[in-house]
């Protein structure tokens, strides 16, 4: 079937009936809505963890024959994002390893459909990376009646530890301990749920000694709260720890912020975004990130707000570039970009770093911030 807009095929969605947020999606308005300009529409819902991969490998797969679906809906949260993504990653290949020399960001990336996301969990992180706080409706109108505008192929991270792909992004210290403790708090839901996990940490949150390493080079070493790699702009649905991040140049964001910081002013600073560039918090990129623990004692650590216990103490990060084929608004301008043309900068002047990193924020293996750096 071919829709409206020149879709040739059918749309794929897949629904998590657990997701934090699903009873606010109107499953008959997606489905109408994919029909008017895909042509048709099939819903599979999961049934338990692992299901999305699969269900997004198999789709792609039968794409490349071409007899599969033209685009996979994702109805979820970032946990189902992520499923789909790995799923359609590992189909085609496009998650081989990490960065080369040589690789080039905004390249072509795989052949496979490509995935839009429908926010119905609880921080619903990614999809704010790819449309702010626009109602799903209109944004995936947009997607689909321009859809060359809106397709992206996206990085992804590999954890090499247990070789997950990671969508949105990872953390140690502070927030995976906070999404832990969430877990008991079984009178609340949804994001409330975690800002009262956030509010009762704060006063007994100890920092980690802690280390990170980009491509090599150490970026951090001392008392840290956090340490954050991605992706995507947002974590927890709000708190936006990589203001500057590009979902497709082939490099991952990092930012670490020290004991500096208490961590009450770190979450209204990353909610405005205005923790780059002070003292204490490092911002830089690059192609693989470590994150460890000093005294060899195990870290908070999460991906995609999935703690991982008992994994030890260190955890390295390496990119795979222009992975996923996503539907999203066009890039925006990174918040480095913008301070240094509200400053009067010529365009293209980097915002704390050295000339040559994308968009003008700073280039892979730089660093930005007040942050321990060694060369």
């Amino acid at each position: 079937m071919v829709g409206s807009a020149g879709w040739c095929g059918h749309a794929l969605i897949i629904t998590n009936p657990r997701a934090g947020g699903i009873g606010d999606i109107a499953l008959p308005e997606l489905v109408r809505r994919c029909e008017r300009w895909v042509g048709g529409a099939v819903v599979h819902a999961t049934q338990t963890r692992g299901d999305a991969v699969a269900l997004a490998r198999a789709a792609t797969s039968s794409t490349l024959d071409g007899s599969g679906p033209a685009l996979v809906v994702a109805v979820g949260g970032d946990g189902t994002a992520r499923e789909v993504a790995h799923g359609l990653a590992t189909a085609t290949g496009a998650a081989r390893g990490p960065a080369v020399a040589g690789d080039a960001p905004g390249g072509p990336g795989p052949a496979g459909p490509p995935m839009f996301v429908v926010p119905a969990g609880t921080a619903n992180s990614w999809y704010r990376t790819l449309w702010e706080d626009l109602p799903w409706p209109e944004a995936l109108d947009t997607a689909l009646r321009q859809p060359e505008p809106s397709l992206r192929h996206v990085d992804l991270a590999r954890l090499v530890q247990n070789q997950a792909l990671v969508l949105v992004g990872a953390c140690a210290g502070f927030p995976p301990q906070a999404i832990h403790e969430a877990g008991a708090l079984t009178h609340l839901t949804g994001r409330a749920r975690y800002e009262a996990a956030l509010a009762a940490l704060v006063p007994r949150f100890e920092p980690y000694p802690g280390r990170v390493l980009v491509d090599g080079v150490q970026v951090h070493s001392g008392s840290t709260l956090l340490a954050n790699v991605g992706g995507g702009r947002f974590r927890g649905g709000q708190f936006q720890l990589l203001p500057d991040s590009i979902l497709d140049d082939g490099l991952l964001d990092v930012c670490v912020i020290g004991a500096e910081h208490h961590p009450a002013d770190l979450l209204g600073l990353t909610r405005r975004a205005e923790h780059v560039g002070r003292p204490g918090v490092v911002y830089a990129r690059g192609r693989q990130v470590v994150i460890e623990r000093t005294d060899a004692r195990p870290v908070w650590f999460e991906h995609d707000g999935e703690v991982l216990v008992d994994f030890g103490h260190r955890f390295t990060l390496e990119v795979v570039p222009h992975a996923v084929p996503v539907l999203g608004a066009p890039p925006r301008e990174p918040q480095a970009a913008r301070a240094v043309a509200a400053a009067g900068a010529p365009p293209g002047a980097p915002a704390g770093g050295p000339a040559g990193g994308p968009a003008g924020g700073p280039a892979a293996g730089t660093v930005t911030g007040g942050g321990h750096v060694a060369a």
